[in-house]
C-alpha cells in the first residue's frame, strides 16, 4: 500500500482533486457557475461581452391587403345598402386588412343572414294565413259550395246604412277592413264565421227586431236575438 506522506517518484505536476468523501465542509465550495477554470490570454478584461452584438430586428410588417379605395360592392338579393352603411362597411373592411373579394364574401355572407331574419316573421304571417284560408275553405258550415254565399253575407257588414248597428259611415267600414286586413284577423276561420252571422242578420228582414217598440236594442240583442231576456220584462 503506498504511503501518502511520501513522494513519489515520477511528478507528473498534475494535482487531482481532493476527494469529496471525507473532505473539509469548509473547503467545499465549487467555482461560479459559467466562470473558466483557465482565463483566456489574449482576452480584454476591460471587453463588455454583451456589448458588440446586434440588436434584435423587428419582424417586417406585411404589405396592406385592402385597396386604397374600395370598388361598389354587389349587395345580396333581397338586401339594400344605402351610402351612410356602405361608407362605414368599407371602414371596417379597410380596419380588418381585406382584399375587394374578402370584403364582398364578408357583405354575402352578412346579407344572407340578415335577410333570413328579417324575413322569417313575414314567412310565419303568410303560412298562417295561407292555413286559416284552408280551413275556412273546408269548413263544412261557410265553405265548400258556400264559400261564394258566404263572401256575400259578409260584405252586408261593410255596407254603411240605417239597419246596419255595426258600420256608422264609410270611413269607419274601410277602418274595420283595413284592421282585418292588416292584422291578418280576416282569414281566422272564428273571425269568418261570426262576420257570416252578422252579414245574415242585416240580409234577413226583421232579424234584428224582436224587441217591445221604443226599448232600444243593443249590440248583443241584434247578434244573439236568441239570448233570453236579461231585464225580467
Amino acid at each position: 500500500m503506498p504511503d501518502p506522506d511520501q513522494a513519489p517518484i515520477f511528478d507528473p505536476g498534475i494535482t487531482a482533486p481532493a476527494p469529496i468523501v471525507g473532505a473539509d465542509p469548509a473547503m467545499a465550495t465549487d467555482p461560479p457557475t459559467g466562470d473558466p477554470l483557465v482565463a483566456d490570454p489574449n482576452a480584454d478584461p476591460a471587453a463588455d461581452p454583451s456589448k458588440g452584438e446586434d440588436p434584435p430586428k423587428e419582424p417586417d410588417k406585411p404589405e396592406p391587403k385592402a385597396p386604397a379605395e374600395y370598388a361598389e360592392f354587389t349587395v345580396p338579393e333581397g338586401s339594400t345598402l344605402d351610402s351612410e352603411s356602405a361608407t362605414e362597411f368599407k371602414s371596417l373592411a379597410k380596419e380588418l386588412d381585406l382584399t375587394q373579394e374578402q370584403a364582398q364574401k364578408l357583405l354575402d355572407f352578412g346579407g344572407a343572414k340578415i335577410a333570413a331574419q328579417l324575413s322569417a316573421p313575414y314567412k310565419a304571417f303568410s303560412e298562417l294565413q295561407t292555413k286559416w284560408q284552408g280551413e275556412i275553405k273546408a269548413d263544412p258550415d261557410i265553405g265548400g259550395t258556400k264559400l261564394e254565399q258566404s263572401v256575400r253575407e259578409m260584405a252586408h257588414v261593410f255596407a254603411p246604412g240605417e239597419s246596419n248597428p255595426f258600420v256608422a259611415d264609410a270611413v269607419e267600414a274601410k277602418a274595420l277592413r283595413d284592421a282585418l286586413v292588416i292584422t291578418g284577423a280576416g282569414n281566422n276561420p272564428v273571425i269568418a264565421k261570426l262576420f257570416v252571422r252578422m252579414g245574415r242578420m242585416l240580409a234577413e228582414p226583421g232579424h234584428l227586431g224582436g224587441r217591445p217598440s221604443g226599448m232600444k236594442q243593443t249590440l248583443a240583442d241584434k247578434m244573439y236575438p236568441d239570448m233570453p231576456d236579461k231585464t225580467g220584462e
